[in-house]
């Protein structure tokens, strides 16, 4: 109980302790216009949550920090996964890196109470690899993310240009296709081709809209159908034709996909195999002789 609530209350003592170290450095307002705004300052700090109060300023201060000793590199990599994992409307990018930087810093500080009876050497250790795992544990979650939403686009573009083509050869443009698909269907391929839509109708043309559109996916199947895409606005070319060559030929890739994780599954087994069913059978068939020999021999 001891340890626990210490570990609470160093937790609870981070956002003091953060806006201790990093005060907020802006030039103070004259007071008059601080009389003018108080009523209505205060009014909007009441009518706030506890979360929008403590936590997001923490999170904003904690993100400013983290901008400053991180990469270029990594910042963009990491907006990049926001974008591609789907969340880029919901977390922002500053968000995220502050919340790299609590997490961390959480991790930390429990890690180190909870390893007070450990030796130096095994409680720096321990210390340093909670903090590393706290530091990346979002960008981990995300990167997850981002993984299982490209395998479900992948998986759903096949039908989904089956039904393009189908609406197309009933006699609609492809821009009235992608409206009727946005509003039947679903999942995260239909919505990025309601993003696609809403680019358009704000003034992109087809083919910046779908440069948007691989972009945001970073799904070599989708970038190759938008290359199929403006290579027939280019050339003339019927697009249903285009749309149901790209089906089959998605179709195909599906199914070698398929046929190549079916291939891999015998060399995946081999260490279960090894580890766990090889030694159950030594015992079966090589026990009883064992025991027999060991009880005064075969005979």
């Amino acid at each position: 109980m001891l340890i626990i609530g210490a570990s609470l209350a160093t937790v609870l003592a981070i956002p003091l302790l953060v806006f201790a170290l990093f005060p907020d450095r802006r030039p103070a307002a004259s007071n008059s216009r601080q009389l003018s705004g108080s009523a209505r300052f205060r009014e909007r700090q009441l009518s706030a949550s506890v979360t929008d109060r403590l936590v997001a300023p923490l999170i904003h201060r904690a993100a400013r920090q983290a901008r400053r000793i991180t990469p270029t590199g990594t910042i963009d990599a990491t907006a990049t996964k926001l974008i591609t994992s789907g969340l880029g409307n919901k977390v922002s990018l500053e968000m995220m890196l502050g919340l790299k930087v609590v997490l961390g810093t959480v991790l930390l500080a429990v890690s180190y109470l909870l390893t007070g009876g450990w030796g130096l050497g095994l409680r720096l250790t321990a210390v340093g690899v909670s903090t590393v795992f706290g530091f990346y544990l979002p960008e981990i979650y995300v990167g997850r993310k981002a993984e299982e939403r490209q395998a479900q686009i992948k998986s759903d573009l096949p039908d989904v240009l089956d039904q393009l083509t189908v609406i197309v050869e009933a006699g609609l443009g492809f821009d009235s296709a992608l409206a009727r698909l946005v509003e039947t269907g679903d999942g995260p391929l239909v919505e990025e081709f309601g993003r696609v839509l809403r680019g358009v109708r704000l003034g992109q043309t087809r083919a910046e809209a779908l440069e948007g559109l691989a972009d945001r996916t970073n799904v070599a199947e989708v970038r190759q159908f938008v290359a199929a895409i403006k290579q027939t606005e280019q050339i003339g070319v019927p697009i249903a034709r285009i749309l149901r060559t790209q089906s089959h030929h998605m179709r195909e890739l599906k199914r070698l996909a398929a046929e190549e994780r079916a291939m891999k599954l015998p060399v995946k087994l081999v260490l279960p195999m090894v580890l766990c069913m090889l030694p159950a059978l030594f015992v079966v068939l090589i026990g009883p002789v064992i025991i027999r020999v060991m009880n005064g021999g075969l005979g």
